[in-house]
């Protein structure tokens, strides 16, 4: 099918939505890229997690802008950058706070130098920012009042970045109450939907090497599960898009090194599969999302969180 008609045939307001996992970001770089060459541009955006990272600098400079700042920024990206320190740091940060082992302002910092606004409201593109109250563990949906704020709540991983206090209220990461926001994209009004899941990478076949490595890990595996009731659902409602994410080995989940491969392969991958799907229709997800039987296994104990209370 000609790109030209797809693009053109996704009704509108069409969202962008943006899942969590850590430094699998680079893929959702990527995958921006091929969307920006097929002609197909986001109404509005939701991110959890680094896909709200992601989803806020793409509502803030726009596809094509976005898609290239994101590119540099994964292309650069270290280690450091995002988890600063050795593990004598970790422990120290972990003894002071007895809550987390990395402080969070590395990631301010990453995120302010290419933000150019102060609010949602400010955003020339609408984003729709998850994040789970920490005492609750109710879902969150962030999209008006300051922009930073919501962003580092939505990325603040247990165990690894402090709670960020809104409103006197402590937030964690979004992906606990929901790792792909599709719920939040309908409540913001999408007519469709084009999702940008970095789960379809395959889990590394080696073991975690550090506690932070081990923990996101199990959390990575432990949201998978969720996703695979709500897609369906909502795509018996509007036309969804999954975008196929590369299968391919991406080190421990603290490293950054692959992320220009994760970039160049997700392009290929979403452009070959944009230039040849069917447009999607309500009742039809064209794609799908993945999901490793041996996550299911290991997962299978755990019930799926409870639907996301959602507030603007």
């Amino acid at each position: 099918m000609p790109r030209r008609r797809l693009s053109e045939s996704l009704p509108h307001p069409l969202a962008f939505v943006f899942s969590g996992g850590a430094n699998l970001g680079a893929v959702q770089a990527g995958m921006l890229l091929a969307l920006r060459d097929a002609g197909i541009a986001p109404d509005l955006v939701v991110g959890s997690s680094v896909g709200a990272l992601n989803a806020g600098l793409v509502a803030n400079h726009g596809l094509d802008q976005g898609a290239e700042i994101l590119s540099e920024i994964w292309a650069r990206v270290t280690r450091h950058d995002v988890f600063p320190g050795g593990v004598l740091s970790q422990a120290w940060c972990l003894f002071r706070t007895h809550m987390n082992l990395f402080p969070n302002d590395r990631l301010a910092e990453l995120i302010c130098n290419w933000l150019t606004v102060e609010t949602f409201e400010e955003l020339p593109i609408p984003l729709g920012v998850m994040a789970t109250e920490l005492v609750s563990q109710r879902g969150m949906l962030f999209n008006c009042g300051p922009l930073r704020p919501a962003l580092l709540a939505s990325a603040a991983i247990p165990g690894l970045y402090p709670p960020v206090a809104i409103d006197g209220v402590e937030y964690i990461d979004g992906g606990f109450t929901a790792n792909v926001p599709l719920n939040a994209a309908m409540q913001l009004g999408a007519r469709a939907i084009v999702v940008l899941d970095v789960g379809g990478s395959c889990m590394p076949d080696h073991r975690p090497r550090h506690i932070a490595d081990m923990l996101l890990t199990v959390i990575q595996a432990s949201l998978r599960k969720r996703v695979l009731v709500e897609a369906p659902a909502v795509a018996a409602s509007v036309p969804v898009l999954y975008l196929p994410s590369p299968c391919m080995d991406h080190g421990q989940v603290l490293d950054f090194d692959s992320s220009v491969a994760l970039m160049r392969e997700a392009a290929e991958e979403a452009g070959a599969f944009l230039a040849a799907c069917d447009v999607p229709e309500p009742g039809r997800m064209v794609g799908e999302p993945y999901f490793n039987l041996e996550d299911l296994i290991c997962t299978m104990n755990g019930d799926l969180a409870p639907l996301e209370s959602l507030s603007s």
